[in-house]
């Protein structure tokens, strides 16, 4: 899902407002490559993204807001959604198959054993790297 030709925003957003609620579960805030990447093309940090969305009420308020904040954002994020999906194709057909979307019947066992070994590994990111926000 985009929000105004930008990906992972609504993602991201969403993300900030799981760990604000204690629901974040195993997702990363903080520890993902591809938060850093939307945060590097937006050119703000997590402190300022958090700020923003904690203000927003949805994903276009913030998109908005990013942009107030730093003209020319918003065509930044675009160019880097159109090669995001591509370059990091193995790591969104991951996230997909974690989310149920294209998931077979058969891939329900692996998927909660790799979600039962991902645990110790999302704590020790989470310690290397705590959130900055």
């Amino acid at each position: 899902m985009a929000t105004d030709g930008v990906v992972w925003l609504a993602r991201f957003a969403a993300k900030v407002r799981a760990h604000d609620a204690g629901t974040l579960g195993m997702y990363l805030l903080g520890q993902s490559p591809v938060d850093d990447e939307f945060l590097a093309a937006a050119r703000i940090d997590y402190r300022t993204f958090i700020e923003i969305v904690r203000a927003a009420p949805d994903a276009p308020a913030v998109l908005s807001e990013i942009e107030r904040r730093v003209p020319g954002a918003t065509e930044r994020l675009r160019l880097w959604s159109a090669e995001m999906p591509v370059r990091r194709r193995l790591h969104m057909h991951v996230l997909d198959l974690d989310d149920g979307v294209g998931r077979p019947d058969w891939m329900t066992l692996p998927h909660r054993a790799f979600n039962a070994a991902f645990v110790p590994l999302v704590a020790v990111l989470r310690a290397l790297r705590p959130l900055k926000g």
